[in-house]
């Protein structure tokens, strides 16, 4: 075997390797982020009164920061229930509420997974009688949805990639270094 089908061979065979790693690490379960599991009251419930907390509970143990971790409860105008910062016990989020709003209640958190980072989402309820809910206010301003932009996943796979290829160029260029001191 001559040296260049050495060298083609080892080529290959740590490109291989390193796609092959690329390609487990990035369905492993250790990439994945935080989710909410269940909460009290729970998404698209009806309950008698507005309660005086929300409780959301998560698949993992959360950031415990100041000021990281945010849940607003808002009636169907607009009205901010949230009453004081929410309340981090492990897996498990409280959230103070004040008022009597009655008809749709809307729940939007963000917190910050165990690993780093932000996880968002929105749910709603119903509290009392619906026919009684509050209208929308004229000047609450309109809804917004932010682009996140691109999962973690996708950077982690782009880094394992240019990681394998560079190691495959550097081993490309000692050999062919070391094939110009043989010559």
């Amino acid at each position: 075997m001559s040296a260049r089908t050495r060298l083609r061979t080892r080529l290959l065979v740590g490109l291989g390797l390193a796609l092959g790693l690329a390609a487990a690490s990035s369905a492993s379960p250790a990439f994945a982020h935080d989710e909410l599991l269940a909460s009290d009251p729970a998404a698209d419930a009806t309950v008698s009164a507005l309660p005086d907390e929300i409780t959301l509970t998560y698949s993992g143990v959360l950031i415990d920061e100041e000021g990281v971790n945010a849940i607003s409860v808002t009636d169907a105008a607009g009205t901010e229930l949230a009453d004081g910062a929410p309340v981090l016990d492990g897996t498990t989020v409280t959230q103070p509420l004040s008022g009597d709003s009655q008809g749709p209640i809307t729940v939007t958190w963000r917190v910050v997974s165990s690993d780093g980072h932000p996880v968002s989402g929105e749910f709603a309820f119903t509290a009392g009688d619906p026919a009684a809910a509050p209208t929308a206010r004229a000047d609450a301003p309109a809804e917004s949805t932010a682009d996140e932009g691109l999962p973690a996943v996708f950077w982690i796979v782009v880094g394992i990639v240019v990681v394998a290829g560079a190691i495959a160029l550097v081993v490309a260029l000692v050999a062919a270094s070391r094939r110009r001191t043989e010559d």
